[in-house]
């Protein structure tokens, strides 16, 4: 029974590798407004994930009301490769505004590579001077490019 299970998972294998290797890439490579790797700090899709990430953390862990009612000045700060190539970080900056009027700097990287078996690309976000449980200290600069 074991070696018939591994016989069809070798076949299913054999089978989906052509399809991931055929499939859309995630990261974009050519036109006007595509990066080496990942997309670009100012794209709808990663400020969106920005917005929406920050509003359900609001809405779960400190039911405060508060939600992103937008981002201005999406602009990079950096980039920074790891050794295996696999690993390649894009620092980002903007001003995040508030429903309840405040403005705060927000700092962050948008990373290849980091969702399933990795496939996609993830990011991770600080509003300085309201990271309460300060995951990223000081004044979020454990997301800025050293």
């Amino acid at each position: 029974m074991p070696r018939i299970r591994v016989f069809v998972l070798g076949i299913l294998l054999c089978a989906l590798a052509p399809l991931s290797a055929s499939g859309a890439d995630p990261f974009p490579r050519k036109g006007p407004h595509a990066p080496a790797f990942g997309p670009a700090c100012d794209e709808p899709r990663v400020l969106n994930r920005v917005v929406a990430r920050f509003d359900k953390t609001e809405a779960k862990y400190w039911h405060t009301g508060v939600r992103m009612a937008g981002i201005e000045n999406a602009r990079p700060a950096s980039t920074r490769t790891w050794p295996p190539k696999a690993t390649i970080i894009r620092y980002c900056t903007g001003t995040a505004y508030l429903s309840d009027g405040s403005r705060y700097e927000l700092v962050y990287w948008v990373r290849a590579a980091t969702g399933f078996a990795g496939y996609g690309w993830g990011i991770e976000f600080c509003l300085t001077g309201r990271d309460r449980q300060l995951s990223y200290a000081p004044h979020c600069r454990m997301l800025r490019p050293m």
